[in-house]
């Protein structure tokens, strides 16, 4: 009876020192739901046991504190939580749900706008008929307020167009650093004559700024001007490409003509020999896939037709490691990959420098 009642006692500290925690996360809604029941319940008796509020006959008008606003009812919140709402749904569906939500919530976003713009005319009006002006003298004495400058936009459109450059090319990095360099040299003018102003201060006794910049019209429309050459040349769309891929066609008799009877012309002399050809242009492979030998040497005529554009083709294999990877030089040109004996099977093709460029090649 004794070893009964010692074991009874063994499996009940069992059951809390290694509990079946299977059984105890099952437990846990019905714990959460029996502590809700409990505090609503105590909530709810609490209301039934409080003694009735003492109200007037009329409800109480509430009064705004002086000094404080606060602004009325508005349908803005509403309509721009729906846009969002509409937004993520479109970012998980896609499709014409997620234009609806941007639009909403742009819409929503500027109704908000408009009226909190209402509101501060509103409130700025009230004050400045209640105010007396003032006509403010300047800083405090020994303080000095630079004026207006275009010079931090203009070196952050600099800077913008040359990490731009570093990514789609050296002309678009040219006008980039053309740019940055513009804005500094401007701004170290700016600010050398604003220590001539400083300095002039320590005679008269009187600093004044330097007169408000004029908007540098000339320099902005010079920028845009460059960038969009630079795309152009970029884009290899200058200087215009001939058909005949830089030779003009020979007429009938000429130096290129055959010299075989009816003066029929020559065939146009082919590209490298090679057991693959891949092409580039407008930073693009036009070959989606090729095909390759498989374990054995083979070549890879490489036609970059972007002028100007560095590319070159490298190899992946399946897991992503590179197993080779050519020379990169600038369009319009065409070399020749020796490449080494590979394995067979699926494998990746890139361009270093845009690894955007992509396609697939298959040895077997």
């Amino acid at each position: 009876m004794l070893d009964d009642l010692w074991n009874g006692f063994l499996e009940l500290t069992a059951q809390f020192v290694i509990p079946d925690w299977g059984a105890v996360v099952g437990l846990l809604p019905i714990l959460v739901l029996f502590l809700i029941v409990a505090v609503l319940s105590r909530v709810f008796l609490s209301l039934w046991r409080a003694q009735p509020a003492r109200r007037g006959k009329a409800r109480i008008q509430p009064l705004t504190p002086p000094d404080i606003h606060m602004p009325g009812p508005s349908f803005a919140p509403i309509i721009a939580s729906i846009g969002a709402f509409m937004l993520l749904l479109g970012l998980v569906f896609g499709g014409l749900l997620l234009v609806v939500g941007a639009i909403g919530l742009i819409v929503g976003l500027l109704y908000w706008l408009r009226e909190a713009m209402r509101v501060y005319e509103h409130d700025t009006g009230a004050a400045t008929t209640s105010l007396p002006a003032v006509v403010h003298a300047g800083p405090p004495p020994g303080v000095h307020m630079p004026g207006p400058s275009y010079r931090p936009f203009l070196g952050a459109l600099g800077a913008a167009m040359l990490m731009l450059g570093l990514v789609f090319g050296e002309w678009v990095l040219a006008v980039g650093v053309i740019a940055l360099i513009a804005t500094l040299l401007g701004w170290l003018v700016d600010a050398r004559k604003e220590y001539v102003k400083t300095e002039e201060a320590d005679t008269s006794g009187h600093l004044e700024n330097i007169p408000a910049p004029r908007t540098p019209s000339l320099l902005i429309v010079g920028l845009g001007i460059l960038l969009a050459s630079a795309v152009l040349i970029q884009g290899g769309w200058v200087p215009p490409r001939q058909a005949s891929g830089g030779q003009a066609a020979t007429p009938s008799g000429g130096p290129g003509a055959s010299s075989e009877p009816g003066g029929s012309a020559a065939p146009p002399s082919s590209g490298p020999v090679a057991d693959v050809t891949i092409t580039a242009q407008g930073i693009v492979f036009l070959e989606a896939s090729v095909t390759a030998p498989a374990d054995k040497p083979f070549t890879i005529a490489f036609d970059n037709e972007d002028n100007g554009t560095p590319h070159n083709v490298e190899l992946l294999d399946g897991a992503g490691t590179s197993v080779y990877k050519g020379e990169v030089f600038n369009g319009i040109a065409t070399k020749v990959y020796d490449v080494p004996a590979l394995p067979a099977g699926a494998y990746t093709f890139l361009c270093t420098v845009h690894p955007s460029m992509t396609g697939s090649a298959t040895l077997q």
